[in-house]
């Protein structure tokens, strides 16, 4: 029986508050360019934006969202980045750029910054690590540590935790879970 087709998440949108202040901070801060915008049919403005050439957007930002909301509907917006390195350049970037409260934080398949945009949305900026551990796993970590330093220590947690396996590892396990998992077409 054929299974139903893997979808990927590509973007997301969020609507803001003061839209002008949150595409200055996505472009000018995060990074990401504007790749189209304009008008909705309920009357909203909206910005398409992207750091991928193969993806036309990968945040959508809307004008609308009311002031008054009792709690922040959004979690966090999460973006993978491609290396540790990546990483501390994002981390003293931000530091460089005013923006305050930044946490850095071990999660032992992930070394992660975390900090909030213009309108209090949290904003992750993360990578793997060559680990997996159990979630959630909340660690401390210190960005200004030479690589090698913060891989012998996520290695060293990682291993005192239950579980422990290479990312690779889980990735193969997590693969069969899913192939297992799946939701087959009758």
């Amino acid at each position: 029986m054929p299974a139903l087709p893997t979808i990927n998440f590509t973007h997301s949108g969020v609507f803001c508050s003061d839209l002008d202040r949150m595409v200055d901070f996505y472009c000018r801060v995060l990074g990401f360019i504007v790749s189209d915008e304009g008008v909705a049919s309920t009357g909203h403005r909206l910005f398409f934006m992207t750091q991928n050439p193969e993806l036309h957007h990968q945040v959508v930002l809307f004008d609308g969202k009311p002031v008054d909301l009792p709690f922040n509907p959004i979690n966090q917006l999460s973006f993978l980045l491609n290396s540790l390195d990546d990483l501390k350049t994002y981390y003293q970037f931000a530091k460089k750029s005013g923006i305050e409260g930044i946490a850095q934080v071990d999660h032992g398949n992930a070394w992660s910054i975390y900090f909030k945009d213009p309108e209090g949305n949290p904003v992750e900026m993360y990578v793997d690590t060559p680990f997996y551990s159990a979630q959630p796993c909340k660690e401390p970590l210190d960005l200004e540590l030479a690589s090698e330093v913060i891989l012998a220590q996520t290695e060293a947690m990682c291993r005192r935790r239950p579980g422990f396996q290479t990312r690779a590892q889980w990735m193969d396990s997590i693969r069969a879970r899913i192939e297992e998992q799946r939701v087959r077409i009758a």
